[in-house]
């Protein structure tokens, strides 16, 4: 809140009740998580600091691992690392040692577990929040009660769709198995079954790139292909561990169906009808039958649907709701894009006609 203070005739700024520190880099890989953190900055009314150009000092090092932080004062933290092994940084952070009322860390790719840090370390934080449901035993077991679990999500309500008029049958989205990476072939095999495809979309400016990918390229697609991190491995996937990123929750809030080799273990978020087209394999031949087949049985009932489930299931405003019920935070412009979301939802569902998709 902005006020003026009398007594000097200057305008002062009250200090937000939450400072979001990101240790991220503006790359397009990230560029999902990039937009989460600008969006909870807004509905949160945070300052953000991103950390990840920022140094450290080796007496700064120190002082993270050998002692707590101070606790006090009115404003909390939330320090959002990529993986577990970004968390060091944060302790190293001369910021980290000013006292907080209270200090939450989540960890996006939380799966790897390997790279946690030690029960004595993690103690510095007050919450911490993981996204893969299936690691609960390990976060609970190294955090105890302070352990959250906020799942992957998609700013659905800001950037998805339900557009009922989708050009292409088939899209092509990132990182591919090799059957799959050879857009100019799957062309032509599509273009022999009456399916319209298009290839990896054309790389955006990055400032613009978020939402023009949700809205201008996932929106006109009917299936998305996007395979299981094991079905389609990379240098920078995890090995054993599958795992849903945002090519699967910003699809759905565009109505999209995603087509793949499912990561079968991560997908308890998406239990709802036509979410996801599951290959038994990879066989581009077979895979595309089974795309033929149910492009003829598309309808665009199932875009209001699949909206509608990431609207309910997986927007980032559920995630960010929980987190300030755990710090006791208040969000006035949350509540009220919440308020928004749940007219939009029954909205859907009065289009549908059909309750049964209402959010347990």
């Amino acid at each position: 809140m902005i006020h003026k203070d009398d007594a000097k005739g200057t305008l002062t700024r009250d200090a937000a009740a939450l400072a979001i520190y990101y240790h991220g880099k503006e790359i397009p890989g990230w560029l999902p998580i990039s937009h989460m953190v600008d969006l909870a900055a807004r509905l949160l009314g945070a300052d953000v600091h991103k950390t990840g150009e920022i140094g450290s000092t080796r007496g700064g090092a120190w002082r993270g691992y050998l002692r707590n932080a101070a606790r006090g004062g009115t404003q909390s933290a939330l320090f959002i690392a990529r993986n577990p092994a970004e968390v060091r940084a944060f302790l190293e952070l001369p910021d980290f040692r000013t006292p907080k009322r209270l200090r939450a860390l989540w960890i996006i790719d939380s799966f790897r577990t390997e790279d946690l840090l030690s029960a004595r370390l993690m103690s510095q934080f007050d919450v911490v929040a993981y996204c893969q449901a299936y690691d609960s035993a390990c976060y609970t077991a190294l955090v105890r009660d302070r352990a959250l679990l906020l799942p992957w999500g998609t700013d659905a309500l800001g950037l998805g769709s339900a557009a009922a008029t989708r050009p292409y049958d088939v899209m092509r989205l990132g990182r591919q198995p090799v059957a799959w990476d050879n857009d100019d072939h799957t062309h032509r095999l599509c273009a022999a079954r009456n399916l319209t495809f298009h290839g990896r979309p054309p790389y955006i400016a990055f400032v613009e790139m978020q939402r023009s990918l949700v809205q201008d390229w996932y929106g006109k697609a009917k299936f998305i292909i996007a395979h299981s991190n094991l079905a389609a491995p990379a240098p920078y996937t995890h090995k054993t561990k599958e795992y849903i990123t945002a090519r699967w929750t910003d699809a759905l809030a565009a109505g999209v169906v995603v087509a793949g080799v499912q990561p079968r273990r991560d997908l308890d978020l998406l239990n709802w009808p036509e979410a996801t087209l599951d290959f038994a394999e990879v066989d581009l031949e077979h895979n595309l039958d089974q795309l033929q087949d149910a492009a003829a049985d598309w309808t665009p009932k199932v875009a209001l649907r699949n909206h509608l489930g990431a609207l309910e299931r997986l927007d980032w405003r559920w995630r960010f709701k929980a987190l300030c019920d755990r710090l006791d935070i208040s969000a006035p412009a949350l509540e009220a894009d919440l308020s928004a979301l749940r007219a939009r939802c029954d909205d859907l569902r009065a289009q549908l006609g059909n309750a049964a998709l209402n959010r347990g």
